[in-house]
């Protein structure tokens, strides 16, 4: 080690008068400041794409209810396809909606019973998937393309964590691909509601919301009764509110519950 050393002396400061400050002065003058490192930047295209602009309004079903854009939800409850209608009809306004569900099972949606729930039932995008690994991919797919504002999805099976994961990491990439683009809207997000079960907590999610009737004092009173639930949702506590109705127009007005 000592030979090494003697090999390879150490540098020394620079005794004054030999040119020690002239390269203090280049070094200074050759480091560029912050402004200038952001312009460089700046130069390189998409490197900056997104950085300071504010992330766009959640997609909002119900004026209790609050989705983030660019991320995947959940449906639970009785009444949760009920709730994907409502969020379907909250971003028809914005773009095209999918609807993702098994073609195996014999029930559809009601285009009549829709009317109430989205301005317009007939174009909605309904896909038949022959298989449960279809529909993930399906949800995938739309949402990395940001072709679409809402991709609503009935699966079977509870898909796992890097599943969630890659369909978080789709819809962020639709959204910066508008971006990109130079389009506001649409700004998609995913929303996942069990097929066959009312009860469901697929892991992984943004947020699980879910919707269930409510029976009243008058069963032939037009106005339905509902309750909402927040079960889980970032930054929030879980929460109920009593809704008197769930129809689109004006959003529905809400009680909380004592």
């Amino acid at each position: 080690m000592a030979r090494i050393a003697d090999s390879h002396p150490l540098p020394s400061d620079p005794a004054p008068g030999e040119g020690g400050d002239e390269k203090a002065d280049a070094q200074t003058e050759a480091t560029p400041d912050l402004d200038d490192l952001r312009r460089m930047m700046q130069g390189v295209p998409g490197l900056l794409d997104g950085v300071d602009e504010a992330p766009p309004d959640p997609l909002r079903p119900l004026p209790q209810m609050a989705l983030t854009r660019g991320r995947v939800h959940e449906a639970t409850g009785r009444s949760r396809r009920r709730l994907a209608a409502l969020a379907a009809g909250a971003a028809q306004p914005e773009g095209q909606v999918m609807w993702l569900r098994p073609a195996w099972r014999i029930e559809a949606l009601y285009p009549y019973g829709l009317l109430d729930l989205m301005p317009d039932p007939g174009a909605l995008i309904i896909v038949a998937c022959p298989k449960p690994v279809d529909i993930l991919w399906c949800m995938e797919e739309a949402l990395h393309a940001g072709c679409v504002s809402l991709v609503v999805a009935e699966i079977v099976g509870m898909p796992d964590l890097r599943q969630v994961r890659r369909l978080h990491l789709a819809a962020g990439e639709g959204l910066a691909r508008n971006r990109r683009g130079g389009r506001v809207r649409p700004a998609p997000l995913g929303l996942m509601l069990d097929a066959e079960r009312a009860r469901s907590q697929v892991p992984g999610v943004e947020s699980r919301w879910g919707l269930h009737p409510v029976p009243g004092p008058d069963s032939l009173s037009p106005v339905g009764r509902w309750r909402l639930e927040r079960q889980l949702a970032r930054g929030k506590p879980p929460r109920d509110w009593d809704i008197l109705e769930t129809r689109l127009p004006g959003g529905a007005p809400g009680r909380e519950r004592g």
